[in-house]
């Protein structure tokens, strides 16, 4: 984990409520973009239930961090990523977009670009 340190430190990131808001725009645009190149025109709003399920499906899962909401943790985890370059707005819609076209889901879709960015960035 070059870029954020120690295990605490990643606790700290993934648990920032400014990170998990600007998340927040940066996760439902992705969604909207991907989806929207495969069915058309197309805005999500995706919930916390669903991000949760994004969290399980991810490497962050096996993290075993506790005390921290998994949704925001997905939020807080993307903007960090796309602050520190880790992907743009138009890599993470080509990655989302490739799975979903590959015929996974939504949520396997996104879980599937946090893995990039963190394989690609943080091992």
């Amino acid at each position: 984990m070059s870029l954020v340190g120690s295990p605490a430190n990643f606790k700290k990131i993934l648990s920032k409520k400014k990170l998990a808001l600007l998340g927040d725009a940066i996760v439902n645009f992705i969604a909207s973009a991907a989806l929207s190149l495969q069915k058309g025109a197309t805005g999500i709003k995706v919930s916390g239930k669903f991000l949760q399920s994004v969290y399980n499906l991810s490497i962050l899962a096996t993290l075993d961090i506790e005390g921290i909401d998994k949704g925001e943790a997905v939020e807080a985890f993307l903007a960090y990523a796309w602050l520190n370059n880790m992907f743009t707005c138009e890599d993470g819609v080509k990655v989302v977009y490739g799975s979903l076209k590959k015929g996974k889901n939504l949520d396997e879709a996104l879980a599937e670009l946090i893995d990039k960015a963190f394989k690609e960035h943080l091992t």
